[in-house]
């Protein structure tokens, strides 16, 4: 349940005639007050490709994992080895164009164990385009259409009920996707490799069914995980599902 409501803060100056006083928010502040129960796996260590703003670090703060923004050098530079995961944001293959370049070096990190998690692109930042030298950037066959839920309230089925990542540390059911905001997802994949496996189905009032909002792959000895849905706005708006679910992407494989 999202609880937005007007706060006051104790500040506490460091004057030595100055005691703790009371500061009050504002008319215009405000600030989303959110309860949840969201467990992690432990000793969790988690890099980062940040997209347009900082629903996901903030997000990541709010679950108490350590966390670490990437740059694409240090993707390109660094011992990928010492995150348990790691998150390309929204549309980074688009914002920042060079790390397309440098995803080898995140899929041989899934393919050595590790788990790597890709949120929603749009199909013409993402789908294989020799014009713009870019090849298939997941491990295996994974093309996105441009289907997207308009309805933030259309039900969700679970086509995979009992998968782990449905299921540990959090158990994922239909109250974990109530009280979202503006749409379920966008350009959702069309096309994908037996390899993944869809977990969740939704659509629109009378339209086609789209299965691919959560997919989830074992690569070599790691995990590859693709999600269409706009948890950043469901982050960024204090939903509890939303953590819930951010949690155990994070968890994948820790278990």
């Amino acid at each position: 349940m999202r609880l937005p409501y007007e706060a006051s803060f104790l500040i506490e100056e460091n004057v030595a005639d100055s005691g703790p006083h009371w500061v009050a928010l504002s008319k215009s502040s405000s600030v989303i007050v959110g309860l949840t129960d969201a467990r992690v796996a432990p000793n969790l260590n988690i890099g980062y490709i940040r997209g347009f703003d900082y629903s996901l670090p903030n997000a990541l703060s709010a679950l108490g994992v350590e966390s670490k923004e990437l740059s694409v050098d240090e993707v390109k530079t660094a011992d990928l080895r010492k995150f348990s995961s790691i998150i390309v944001d929204n549309r980074v293959y688009e914002s920042q164009p060079e790390l397309i370049a440098a995803n080898p070096k995140l899929l041989d990190y899934a393919n050595a164990g590790g788990n790597l998690i890709v949120f929603y692109h749009k199909s013409d930042e993402w789908n294989p385009d020799p014009r713009r030298n870019r090849p298939q950037l997941a491990p295996y066959k994974l093309l996105l259409g441009n289907e997207r839920i308009t309805d933030e309230n259309a039900p969700i089925a679970f086509i995979e009920p009992q998968h782990p990542l449905l299921n540990i540390p959090n158990k994922i059911g239909p109250d974990d996707f109530k009280d979202w905001i503006q749409e379920r997802g966008l350009y959702y994949p069309r096309e994908w490799d037996p390899q993944f496996h869809a977990l969740l189905q939704s659509n629109d009032p009378g339209e086609t069914p789209l299965k691919g909002g959560l997919l989830v792959a074992d690569y070599g000895k790691g995990h590859y995980i693709y999600t269409s849905m706009v948890w950043y706005r469901q982050l960024r708006a204090g939903v509890p599902g939303a953590y819930r679910m951010l949690a155990n992407m994070i968890s994948y494989g820790r278990h």
